[in-house]
């Protein structure tokens, strides 16, 4: 998989991204209450885990999980309970009666859970397939088949545990995936700059921030805020006369490191959910 990304052209690349950012940006604008509960990284890594353990269970590959088993892994405990409660309320998630404890009640993901977590690494898979990194074809079957969608999340663990820590990491994508909604607002940003045809080859763009921050429901001080501190951060820079923003060599070059090691991930949990089917068959 390295020497695959060695390999990678820039032109391969910049066509990958292009489509994350046209793709898994529009998830979430307008969607104000999926913005709020999963816009923190905390929060959304805890239902991934979720979903991962639910679907190993449906596999028979392990029990299923308990509010306290992802509370362990991910070391935090109230600031879950809370959260999990907010899931279960909005319907994706739901609990079960535990048979050898009944104080403990088993989780389970629901479907609205289950499909928007294979909508979003479908589209993932497909930027793997466009840079190079996977074989075309397991994006579409992810979408359209049940079994390997089940099969793919079950093998996601070390997707989960490998992004948790380059998140902990010095980069852009874990700097602004600190924020709420900040990975939303990176996304805005490269889809911008590569969709920029600024003649002087700068990708000078400008940037809509009142509309962004009411599309992410957000407060639009909360975005300029992040903005501001990106750019001291040196990952933007801000031309306040003509209001617009381009981003650094720093930002880009980060963000492609992060991603193309996200997508070599996703591309091998495929391998191993293709694997695994072939086993059971």
């Amino acid at each position: 998989m390295d020497a695959l990304r060695a390999r990678l052209t820039d032109q391969a690349y910049e066509e990958a991204i292009r489509h994350c950012t046209t793709s898994i940006l529009p998830m979430h604008l307008g969607e104000r209450l999926v913005n709020k509960i999963f816009g923190r990284n905390l929060q959304s890594h805890a239902a991934g885990l979720l979903a991962v353990m639910h679907c190993e269970a449906e596999l028979g590959l392990a029990a299923r999980p308990t509010l306290t088993q992802i509370q362990e892994e991910m070391g935090a405990s109230r600031t879950l309970s809370a959260f999990f409660a907010l899931l279960k309320v909005a319907g994706f998630v739901e609990t079960i009666p535990n048979a050898d404890d009944r104080r403990a009640k088993l989780l389970a993901a629901k479907t609205p859970l289950i499909d928007g977590l294979t909508t979003w690494l479908s589209h993932h898979m497909t930027c793997a397939e466009v840079a190079g990194l996977l074989p075309d074809g397991n994006a579409r079957r992810l979408r359209a088949d049940e079994d390997f969608a089940v099969a793919f999340i079950a093998s996601a663990r070390p997707i989960l545990e490998r992004t948790r820590s380059a998140l902990k990491q010095p980069g852009a994508w874990a700097w602004f995936d600190e924020f709420d909604c900040g990975d939303r607002m990176a996304l805005a940003l490269l889809r911008a700059h590569y969709s920029s045809n600024d003649l002087d080859g700068d990708r000078w763009f400008a940037l809509e921030s009142r509309y962004l921050a009411s599309q992410l429901g957000i407060s639009h001080s909360h975005l300029r805020n992040v903005i501001n501190a990106a750019e001291a951060e040196g990952l933007v820079l801000q031309n306040r006369h003509s209001h617009r923003v381009a981003l650094t060599p720093r930002m880009l070059s980060d963000v492609r490191s992060f991603h193309l090691a996200f997508w070599g991930w996703i591309a091998e949990a495929a391998d191993q959910a293709l694997r695994h089917r072939s086993h059971r068959a």
